[in-house]
């Protein structure tokens, strides 16, 4: 099933009696009446209310419109709005009558998450009551804590500080919600100490129920111990609900009061009906795997996140197709492989996929594409559909002319990656398998273009081979289907798409954090970028990509593995490789998750090579994309000496000794024969230790696992052939097997949790905060790196380490 957070229903009835009659509020008139809204169980806007500390636990935006009358002549009436983005609320009340006086109400509330169980809030009243110079300031402060997906409490102090004002009076009260079924029914039960500057505080003990039977019809009821009961329904079409309520005293002592209310809420469901809205996902920058990079480098979007919006969309009923802006796609073939995956699951849900190219479009921009139903480019665009290339630089000759001689000791023949300081060009074996790897990645380009325009594969090559191609030639080659302006699109669309449909560019980019635990969870822990020692680290102030730090993905193992809600870990690796020792931690880190008994699966992203497939090889389970770049099993080691250099530069060394090998790696001259042999031996010693490691976790033996090892880079199509990888699918796939690894019921809601690198769980609260700062400094996105500086990027990160495992080039492919 879809990963998503899990969020409880929010909405109530009765809390919509924002502002009833005197004679059955209990709240006092500083406060909108929120009868039936549960103190530790309802998220949502109206929390500012009965307890602003609900606010952080989901901080998903919404809203409410609130109308009560008392049924009766000259009953007080009241209205009450509010509205809430992030952890920060606003809203206005109004009460009065013909009988009665006018009272306005204007609040502000702020919440915290103190971690993933526990939130903190405040809120700010400030009272206008009829009369003049009468204005004054209420104070609340309200907790919440969840520590079950089940069970949850709350406490508030309400009117602290307050004395001396009619009808006004600190109190304080606590709450207990229990969901037997999760969303599907909420029971609870609050009690409230009131009157507390008097001295006779009495006690007033709530219950509120709430009840959806069926997706989009939710059923409300109240009562107290002073005889009052209410109930209700209420109606949803989608993110926007509709309900009519009413609450009485059973003796009736009081008129009854009649409401009805308008609220928003995500996500989306509804009762009946079908939807018209056409999401538009723009890619126009780079989408991190992780979107904090540092104060000082503002991030985008998280490809995950792009990822599970793009799925949303697959699923939900309101929308009725699917428009890619396709600007620049900064992804590598296997992410390209995932969202194509996603586009035909659209059409197959029946919902019409239109790809709008802007510019020249590159081959990736294109394939992507060519998984919908039509494509219209910019009439003063083009594709620059030409094929695939890869160049791979050499440094040798520069290093004999500043007087640089490298020495490198590498396992085994394919392990290509020093051939580019130690050699003048490319080795048989390092041609052999870069052909072989361009071969798959054009081979499967070629087919789904063929595929996807109904093509013959020859007809594909042919276009290749004479691109790229100007606005009109590609449409007169058939590789769109017409060009337009953006503005001329939702004419293109209409024969598609149903009447009235409406595009949504900020489709649910709502934060997504779960007010609850989910039943049953799965962690989603990412290994992106260079292995090293240490903490994680994201991009720096001039550029560059994160490195994965094994003491950072440990923790984050080790947490998953305690935590009792967790079942499954989904490890995301995208990474080149880098040290290997701290490849080892991590796949050590990886078999004690698995001896707690919690099955770990494998998602392979663009490349997972050399350390990346380290870390890899003891999953229960390895997911990756045909073209993912993956293998590499082998290590290298070695050193620079610039002692030629120095002697250019009139710079003389003295070296100072104790023992046979201490001045192997001294800078100021090479190893002699005997130090090299010791470094090669120890390389030899940490490739037996890896493939050991392939072995074990893949059931190999140690000569099949040679056949396939020796430094060899294979594509996630041929590395399935040979064993490395069970099955082809993305990062979706990977979560459901995890599921189906840990015996999680097919129709349970699940809950993915992840660890932010510093920040601890779902640090989407903090992330929020720190965007807003970078929005307002102006700062850029994460600067990308050319090839060669990415390698020097690496390198710079695997100072200190002795031994690397990392893969032979950075390949980028356009």
């Amino acid at each position: 099933m879809s990963p998503r957070p899990t969020i409880p229903l929010l909405g109530s009835a009765l809390w919509a009696l924002s502002s009833i009659a005197p004679a059955l509020a209990q709240d006092g008139v500083e406060r909108p009446e929120l009868p039936a809204w549960s103190m530790a169980g309802d998220d949502g806007a109206p929390s500012l209310w009965r307890n602003p500390g609900n606010l952080a636990l989901d901080p998903d935006p919404s809203w409410a419109l609130i109308y009560d009358s008392a049924m009766e002549t000259d009953g007080a009436s009241g209205f009450s709005a509010v509205g809430n983005t992030g952890p920060l609320a606003m809203g206005v009340s109004y009460s009065g009558g013909p009988l009665d006086p006018t009272w306005w109400t204007v609040s502000s509330g702020l919440a915290l998450r103190l971690d993933r169980e526990l939130s903190l809030g405040v809120h700010l009243g400030w009272q206008i009551p009829e009369g003049i110079d009468n204005n004054f300031a209420t104070w609340d402060t309200g907790l919440s804590w969840r520590p079950l997906p089940w069970l949850g409490a709350g406490a508030v102090f309400q009117n602290i500080g307050v004395s001396e004002r009619p009808g006004i009076s600190p109190r304080s009260g606590a709450g207990l919600v229990f969901r037997p079924w999760g969303d599907r029914a909420q029971l609870g039960v609050d009690v409230f100490a009131t009157d507390l500057d008097t001295d006779q505080p009495g006690l007033l003990a709530q219950g509120t129920l709430r009840v959806e039977p069926v997706d989009g019809l939710v059923l409300r009821a109240y009562g107290d111990q002073e005889g009052r009961v209410g109930g209700g329904l209420e109606v949803w079409f989608g993110r926007v609900g509709a309900g009519a309520h009413g609450l009485s005293p059973l003796d009736g002592s009081t008129a009854p009061v009649a409401l009805a209310y308008a609220r928003s809420e995500r996500p989306a469901r509804r009762l009946m009906g079908g939807g018209k809205q056409v999401p538009e996902f723009e890619f126009d920058k780079s989408f991190p795997y992780q979107p904090v990079g540092s104060i000082l480098s503002r991030a985008g979007e998280s490809y995950t996140s792009l990822l599970f919006r793009m799925e949303r969309a697959v699923e939900d009923p309101d929308v009725a197709g699917i428009l890619l802006k396709l600007d620049a796609t900064p992804f590598s073939m296997a992410q390209i492989e995932e969202l194509r995956t996603l586009m035909a699951d659209a059409r197959a849900h029946g919902k019409p996929v239109v790809a709008y190219l802007d510019r020249a479009s590159s081959n990736s921009a294109y394939l992507l594409a060519t998984s919908a139903d039509r494509v219209y480019l910019h009439p003063a665009g083009g594709i620059d559909l030409v094929g695939l290339s890869a160049e791979i630089q050499y440094f040798r000759g520069a290093f004999d002319l500043v007087g640089v001689e490298p020495q490198f000791a590498k396992r085994s023949k394919y392990k290509s990656a020093p051939e580019g300081y130690t050699d003048y060009g490319a080795s048989p074996a390092a041609k052999e398998q870069m052909d072989a790897l361009l071969d798959d990645l054009h081979g499967h380009f070629v087919d789904h273009v063929a595929k996807d325009r109904q093509r013959t594969p020859e007809q594909v090559q042919r276009l290749l081979d004479n691109g790229p191609y100007s606005a009109r030639e590609a449409e007169d080659k058939g590789l769109v289907d017409g060009l337009c302006y953006e503005d001329e699109l939702p004419k293109r669309l209409d024969p598609l798409l149903p009447k009235g449909f409406d595009f949504d560019d900020s489709y649910a980019t709502e934060l997504g954090v779960p007010g609850w635990k989910a039943r049953h969870e799965v962690a989603l822990i990412y290994v992106t970028g260079a292995i090293v020692s240490g903490p994680s680290s994201p991009p720096g102030l001039f550029g560059g990509g994160w490195t994965a730090g094994s003491e950072t993905v440990t923790r984050q193992l080790q947490r998953a593995a305690a935590e009792d809600s967790v079942k499954a870990v989904v490890l995301r690796v995208d990474s080149p490789g880098g040290s290997a020792f701290a490849s080892d931690e991590i796949w050590r880190a990886v078999e004690l998750v698995k001896l707690r008994g919690k099955p770990v699966i494998v998602s392979m992203g663009g490349v997972a090579a050399s350390g990346g497939y380290y870390v890899s090889a003891g999953a229960d389970a390895i997911f990756a994309e045909p073209t993912t770049i993956t293998g590499s099993i082998g290590v290298y080691s070695g050193k620079f000496s610039i002692g030629g250099l120095y002697e250019k530069l009139g710079i003389t060394t003295e070296l100072y000794t104790r023992g046979r090998n201490a001045g192997m790696y001294a800078t100021s001259r090479p190893m002699d024969e005997v130090e090299f042999a010791a470094m090669d031996r120890m390389v030899g010693e940490t490739y037996n230790q890896f493939k050991e490691r392939v072995a074990e976790g893949r059931g190999l033996s140690e000569e099949e696992v040679e056949a396939v090892a020796q430094g060899r880079v294979w594509s996630g199509q041929d590395a399935l052939e040979q064993g490395l990888v069970d099955e082809l699918g993305g990062l979706r796939s990977a979560i459901e097997r995890a599921e189906l690894e840990a015996g999680i019921p097919s129709r349970a809601d699940v809950g993915l949790v992840t660890y932010d690198y510093r920040l601890g769980p779902n640090g989407e609260v903090s992330r929020q905060a720190i965007q807003q700062i970078r929005t307002m400094l102006g700062l850029q996105d994460e600067v990308p790196l050319s090839a060669e500086l990415e390698l020097l990027h690496r390198w710079r990160y695997l100072e200190g380490e002795r031994v690397w495992a990392v893969l032979p080039y950075h390949l980028e492919i356009d």
